[in-house]
C-alpha cells in the first residue's frame, strides 16, 4: 500500500518528493505531472489551487427570473462544483486513493490552504477510500532539512483551519452573489453607458471601495485655510540652517500679531543663542516581518503594488530562496537556528562583511516581534544568493530578495545612534527653536538603508551670538489628505480588519479589474463609475458599506479557527445579519431610479497605470486622432510618444510587460470574418515594430497576463 501526498503547487510537489528520494515524473495532462518515489511508494499529486468553487444552482443561475433575496434565505440556491479545470485532477485523486493506506495533506500552511486540501481535495480520497489515514504535512520551506523533519512529525489535520475557509467561501458567495444581482439589476439602464457588464459587489471590496471614496470626497471638499510662518535663516560654521518661530504657525486671525513681530525683527542680523542642547538617542534594528509588515514594506520601498508584492514573494517561496510568506508571526522560536542561515551569507559579495562581523561578536539573536501566532516564523531568506543567480526569475524578485535579506541581516545588528539638537535663539527677544537629528553610529542601517530616515548634519556653535542671513514671512495654505498608495492602503485594510494577510493584495486588483478604482503614479482614484456608486449606496445601504459589518464577520471566522464556535451556526447567523441590511437596501433602492435616468457620464481620455518611459514620472495617456493612434506622455515638459497599431480594437492590459515594465495591449482584429487577438508591448514595439509578445522568448502571455515562459 503506498502513501499519497497531495499539494497545492507543482512547485511544491517537486520539492517535496526529491527531498524524499529518486523521482519518477509521470505526466498525466498538460499541466498534470504525478512525482512518484518508487523506492518508498510515495505519489505526490499537485493541485492547481481550488478545484471546487461555489456557484449558483442551475434553478439560480438566472439573473432575471429569480429573486437575489432567495440567495442568502435558501441554502439550496448555492452549491460546491469543480472548476472547469479540475477533472484531471478529481480523477487522479480517486485513482491512486484506492492503494493508499495514508494521505498526507502538504497543501499550503495557512487557512486557505487546509481549505484547499482538506475540503476540496480530501472528500474525493474518502469517497474511493472511507478508512485511509489522513495527517497533514505543515511546511514553513521548502528547503530538503525542513521537509524530511516534518515528515518525520506529521501532525493531525487542521481541520477547524480547513472549516474557517469554507464558512469565509460560503458566506462570502450569498453575500456577493445576492447583492451583485440586486446592484446589478437594479442599475441596469445605467451600466449600458458605462460599458460595464455588472456591478461587483462583496463583504471585503466594497467596504474597500467606501474608505477610499470617503477620502476622495475629503480630498474634492476641501477648503485650504491660509496661514502664516516666521522662519529665520541663520548661518553657523558648516553653512545655514532654519529656525521657527515658536508661535508658528500663526492663524488667519493672528496675522496682526505676526505682521506686529515681522515688522519688529525683520532687519536684524544676529541672534542670541540661550540654549544648544544635544541628546543621544538609540534607534534599534526592526523586528522580524510577518506578511503584512513584509507588504507595508516592499511596496513602499519599490513602489510597486501590493499584488505585486505578493506573488513574487510567493514565487521565491516556491523556487526554496525565503520561507512561507504569509505568516502572521514576527517572533522567532527559540530553537530557530540563525547560525546556519547566516554561515550561508559569509561568502556573498555584498553581505560577508557585516555577516562576518555578526557571527565574529555573537551577535546571533535577532529582535523581538510583538506575536508568535504559532502558524510560522517570520518571513526569512533560506539561501544566499548573488543578483546574477538564475534561481530569480525576474529583475523585480532580485529587488525583492534583497530587500528581505537586508532587513533580516539587520535583525542583528547593533542599534544606531543619533544624536537630537535643539538650538533655541532669541531674535530681538523674539523666541525660535530648531531641531536637528543627526547619525553618529550607522549600526544597523548600514546593511538596511532603506529604513534610515533623513538625517541632517549637526549645527556647529562657536559663540554666543549667530549671524541672520534672512528673516522670512511665508504665507501658506493647508493642505488635503493624500491619496492612498499601495502602502497605506494596506495599513487602512488592517486597521479596519478588511481581508487577510494572503487577500488584501488580491481585493485592490480585484477593485481595479472591475474598473471602481484605478492607480496613477502609485496613487488610487476613484473611477466615475466607482464614484457613482458610492453616492448613492451611502444614502440607502449605509450599514453595509462600513467596515464594522465585515469586521464581525472576521472575528466569528476567528471563533471557528479556534474551534469555539461551529461551522453552521456561524453561518446562520451571518445570514441573518446580513439579511436586516438586504432588506434596507430593497425598501430604499426606489430612491435611486431618478438618479440613474437623469445620469450623465463625463468622458476621460484613458490612461496608463504604468509610468512614461521617458521620464518615468507620469502616465500616458491615448490619443485616437483621424489618422494615428499614440500615447503621449501626460506632463506636457516631456512631451514623448509611442505609436500604436492603426488598425483593431485597442484594450489596454492591467499586466505588464515583464521586460520594460510597460503596459501591454490587446489588439482585437476582424480578418476575413475572423477574429484576430494578439498582444504588444507599446515601448518594445516602438522600438522594434517586429518585437509582438507572440515574438518574445523569454515571456509569454497568459489570461491577460505577462508570464515567463
Amino acid at each position: 500500500m503506498s502513501t499519497l501526498i497531495i499539494t497545492e503547487k507543482a512547485k511544491a510537489a517537486e520539492a517535496i518528493a526529491n527531498a524524499i528520494g529518486a523521482v519518477k515524473k509521470v505526466k498525466k495532462t498538460k499541466f498534470l505531472t504525478i512525482y512518484s518515489i518508487p523506492s518508498k511508494n510515495f505519489y505526490i499529486i499537485p493541485l492547481r489551487g481550488h478545484i471546487l468553487e461555489y456557484r449558483n444552482t442551475f434553478a439560480f443561475k438566472s439573473w432575471t427570473k429569480t429573486n437575489p433575496r432567495d440567495i442568502i434565505t435558501n441554502p439550496e440556491t448555492i452549491e460546491k462544483v469543480p472548476i472547469d479545470y479540475a477533472g484531471p485532477y478529481i480523477k487522479i485523486l480517486k485513482e491512486y486513493s484506492k492503494n493508499s493506506k495514508h494521505c498526507i495533506i502538504g497543501t499550503d500552511a495557512d487557512i486557505e490552504g487546509c481549505n484547499i486540501g482538506l475540503f476540496d481535495a480530501l472528500p474525493f480520497v474518502k469517497e474511493i477510500n472511507p478508512n485511509i489515514k489522513i495527517s497533514q504535512l505543515w511546511l514553513s520551506s521548502l528547503q530538503k532539512n525542513e521537509i524530511l523533519n516534518k515528515l518525520n512529525s506529521l501532525i493531525p489535520p487542521k481541520y477547524s483551519w480547513g472549516q474557517t475557509g469554507e464558512v469565509r467561501a460560503i458566506i462570502d458567495a450569498f453575500i456577493g452573489f445576492s447583492a451583485t444581482r440586486e446592484v446589478t439589476n437594479t442599475l441596469r439602464p445605467l451600466l449600458n453607458k458605462f460599458n460595464i457588464k455588472f456591478v461587483s459587489i462583496g463583504r471585503v471590496q466594497t467596504s474597500l471601495l467606501y474608505l477610499i471614496f470617503l477620502r476622495e470626497k475629503e480630498i474634492i471638499e476641501f477648503i485650504p485655510k491660509p496661514y502664516f510662518l516666521i522662519d529665520a535663516i541663520l548661518v553657523h560654521t558648516n553653512g545655514i540652517f532654519r529656525a521657527h518661530h515658536d508661535l508658528n504657525p500663526f492663524s488667519k486671525d493672528q496675522e496682526r500679531q505676526m505682521r506686529k513681530i515681522y515688522e519688529n525683527i525683520k532687519y536684524e542680523k544676529v541672534g542670541k543663542i540661550i540654549d544648544n542642547s544635544k541628546t543621544k538617542n538609540r534607534r534599534e534594528p526592526p523586528s522580524p516581518l510577518n506578511t503584512s509588515q513584509a507588504l507595508v514594506l516592499l511596496t513602499k520601498c519599490l513602489k510597486i503594488s501590493a499584488n505585486i508584492a505578493m506573488r513574487t514573494m510567493n514565487a521565491l517561496y516556491l523556487n526554496k530562496i525565503i520561507s512561507y510568506p504569509r505568516t502572521d508571526s514576527d517572533v522567532y522560536k527559540s530553537d530557530f537556528n540563525h547560525i546556519e542561515i547566516l554561515q550561508k551569507f559569509i561568502h556573498h559579495s555584498q553581505f560577508n562583511s557585516y555577516t562576518t562581523d555578526l557571527l565574529k561578536n555573537n551577535r546571533i539573536k535577532p529582535t523581538i516581534g510583538k506575536k508568535d501566532m504559532g502558524d510560522h516564523p517570520p518571513i526569512t531568506p533560506l539561501e544566499a544568493l548573488e543578483p546574477g543567480n538564475s534561481r530569480f526569475e525576474n529583475t523585480i524578485q532580485k529587488k525583492v530578495y534583497d530587500i528581505l535579506t537586508r532587513h533580516y541581516l539587520a535583525l542583528f545588528g547593533e542599534a544606531a545612534i543619533e544624536s537630537r539638537q535643539k538650538l533655541k535663539v532669541n531674535i530681538k527677544d523674539e523666541p525660535f527653536t530648531a531641531r536637528t537629528v543627526s547619525l553618529i553610529k550607522q549600526g544597523f542601517l548600514e546593511i538596511a538603508p532603506f529604513l534610515k530616515p533623513s538625517y541632517e548634519k549637526e549645527i556647529q556653535i562657536i559663540s554666543n551670538e549667530i549671524p541672520i542671513k534672512e528673516i522670512l514671512l511665508e504665507e501658506k495654505e493647508s493642505k488635503p489628505p493624500s491619496r492612498y498608495n499601495d502602502t497605506s492602503l494596506l495599513k487602512l485594510m488592517e486597521k479596519n480588519h478588511l481581508g487577510t494577510k494572503s487577500t488584501r493584495p488580491i481585493i485592490i486588483k480585484l477593485l481595479q479589474s472591475r474598473k471602481l478604482i484605478k492607480r496613477i503614479k502609485y496613487h488610487y482614484f476613484v473611477t466615475e463609475f466607482g464614484n457613482f456608486l458610492m453616492k448613492y449606496l451611502i444614502k440607502i445601504w449605509l450599514p453595509f458599506l462600513k467596515p464594522e459589518f465585515t469586521k464581525t464577520v472576521e472575528e466569528k471566522l476567528e471563533e471557528i479557527k479556534n474551534s469555539k464556535r461551529s461551522m453552521n451556526s456561524i453561518i446562520n447567523e451571518v445570514r441573518n445579519e446580513f439579511l436586516i441590511l438586504f432588506d434596507k437596501f430593497l425598501e430604499n433602492k426606489h430612491k435611486l431610479n431618478t438618479k440613474i435616468s437623469n445620469y450623465k457620464i463625463e468622458y476621460k481620455t484613458p490612461l496608463t497605470s504604468s509610468n512614461c518611459p521617458f521620464c518615468k514620472k507620469y502616465p500616458m495617456k491615448f490619443i485616437n486622432a483621424k489618422k494615428s493612434r499614440f500615447l503621449v506622455c501626460s506632463d506636457e515638459k516631456c512631451k514623448q510618444f509611442l505609436s500604436l497599431p492603426k488598425n483593431g480594437k485597442l484594450e489596454l492590459l492591467d499586466s505588464i510587460c515583464s521586460l520594460c515594465n510597460f503596459n501591454i495591449f490587446k489588439v482585437i482584429l476582424n480578418k476575413n470574418n475572423k477574429s484576430i487577438t494578439y498582444y504588444l508591448c507599446p515601448n518594445c514595439w516602438n522600438m522594434d515594430h517586429s518585437k509582438f509578445c507572440s515574438n518574445c522568448s523569454e515571456y509569454t502571455i497568459s489570461k491577460g497576463k505577462c508570464i515567463k515562459k
